[in-house]
């Protein structure tokens, strides 16, 4: 692992996590073509996603002190809990399939093109539930979407999941904003489990260490540009474009696949 290395992939981590178009494909397609990339697991990829929780935090702030302000943390925590039990259902018996789907481009390429059909199948939605009004049972799907992202690698968690909560009545910004505060306990969760289970490696594999932080500030850096633009294409309901990005994506990848670059 190299700081290039490092740098790259917080760039892709950056503005990948957040635009619909999964940051775990796009990863696993740049690994794959970096001579003699490995790590431990997942490892490296969770503290890449540890820079974005950074990123969230310093975007969001101003929707935590309202919540805090108008005395709903503890309803809209709760929900999250919600949401975030949904999710491990789904998602924690998949895990070591989650490992090893990153490693078959065809997976990946399928993740891609579902990830495309969603967003163009609920891009005029837009609903009137926000903040205070959100439901428990919205919560409850928004939270199973982001377990069922883990099937494919060519998923994105944030366009699933802020599809999900516009499909269920959210209005758009709440429903970009949801799906961010939701990816803090998940990926948290994603680097406590990554890091017990791979602990022995990350004790002899020091080397890693360096490189991981440089990415995760890269990351976060990046990431939060990602955050603002993608907030903004919610709420004019702009989003589904990336379907047309996607879409050739999902072709390249298989080709990618047949032809045995990848």
């Amino acid at each position: 692992m190299t700081f290039v290395n490092a740098v790259v992939l917080g760039i892709v981590q950056g503005v990948t996590e957040f635009l619909p178009v999964s940051s775990r494909g796009h990863l696993a397609l740049v690994q794959a073509l970096m001579p003699g990339f490995s790590q431990p697991g997942l490892v490296f990829d969770v503290a890449l996603h540890l820079g974005t929780v950074l990123a969230i935090f310093a975007l969001e702030w101003r929707r935590i002190v309202e919540v805090v302000r108008q005395r709903y943390v503890v309803r809209l925590g709760a929900q999250l809990v919600l949401a975030m039990a949904a999710t491990s259902v789904i998602a924690l018996p998949l895990r070591r399939w989650a490992e090893e789907a990153v490693r078959y481009p065809l997976l990946v390429a399928a993740g891609f093109a579902v990830t495309a059909v969603i967003l163009l199948a609920v891009r005029r939605c837009a609903g009137r539930i926000e903040g205070a009004g959100m439901t428990w049972g919205a919560s409850a799907i928004v939270g199973a979407a982001q377990g069922i992202v883990v099937l494919l690698p060519g998923m994105s968690r944030s366009g699933t999941t802020i599809c999900a909560g516009l499909g269920v009545g959210l209005e758009r910004k709440w429903a970009a904003d949801f799906s961010f505060l939701l990816s803090i306990p998940a990926i948290v969760g994603a680097a406590v489990v990554e890091g017990w289970a791979h602990r022995a490696e990350l004790a002899t594999e020091r080397g890693l260490l360096a490189p991981a932080a440089v990415g995760t500030v890269t990351a976060a850096v990046v990431g939060f540009g990602a955050l603002v633009l993608v907030r903004r294409l919610v709420e004019r309901g702009r989003l589904h474009m990336f379907a047309w990005y996607l879409l050739p994506a999902a072709a390249l990848t298989a080709i990618l696949a047949v032809v045995g670059v990848w």
